[in-house]
Formats: C-alpha cells, sequence, structure tokens
C-alpha cells in the first residue's frame, strides 16, 4: 500500500503598485472598496490564505505585496479572477507587476516523491 502523500502548499507572491487613482482616495474610501469588494471574494476562496504586506516605504516598486498560500491552485486562480475584476485592479487602482507562485521547500517534496536522495 503506497502512502498518501500531502498535496503541496503554493506560496504565491504577487507585487502590486498602488496607483495615483487608490493614493487619492481618503482612507475610509479604501477601506469601503476593501470591504465591499475584495472581502467577500477572501470569503469565498477560504481555501486560498492572504497577506497583505505595505513595502513602499523600504521601495518604490512594488508598494505592496499580496502573499497568498494554498494547496487549491483552482481557487487561487478563481481568486484573482475576481480580484481582475474588482475595482483594485480594474479601475485601476493596483497595477500587478509581478505574480510568482513557489512551493516551499519544493527540492524537498521532489526528493521525497522520487526517492532521489544523496
Amino acid at each position: 500500500m503506497t502512502a498518501i502523500q500531502p498535496q503541496p502548499r503554493f506560496t504565491i507572491f504577487v507585487h502590486l503598485t498602488a496607483l495615483p487613482s487608490w493614493l487619492a482616495l481618503g482612507r475610509p474610501d479604501r477601506q469601503q472598496i476593501i470591504a465591499d469588494h475584495v472581502q467577500p471574494l477572501l470569503d469565498k476562496h477560504d481555501a486560498v490564505q492572504v497577506r497583505w504586506f505595505d513595502a513602499e516605504a523600504w521601495a518604490a516598486a512594488p508598494s505592496d505585496v499580496l502573499v497568498a498560500t494554498t494547496n487549491d491552485l483552482t481557487s487561487w486562480s478563481d481568486l484573482f479572477e475576481g480580484l481582475r475584476d474588482s475595482p483594485l485592479w480594474s479601475v485601476p487602482y493596483f497595477r500587478v507587476e509581478l505574480v510568482l507562485p513557489t512551493i516551499e521547500d519544493g527540492f524537498a517534496d521532489y526528493e521525497r516523491r522520487t526517492g532521489q536522495r544523496d
């Protein structure tokens, strides 16, 4: 009997740049956009854990980094499509600079699955 291998956890780093249209909004307006358009997407796609990091105090680009972790890439894709349709990217308030999908310790998972260890 073959042991069931755990699904890999994917972490996706999305580099974003806040645009003047976002920065011109007051903080209450920004919070309302998140509450109305982003939070419902996050609630709907709860197989994806999302964290948001501000980087602009240390770097001009990107100004923000969205970090998503999941083992369900379909849910991630659906969430990303929803974000594309949201005002965050459709107005646009943010520009997507880079989407970098990763697997934590992918080499170790490969070695475990293939038996290729030194």
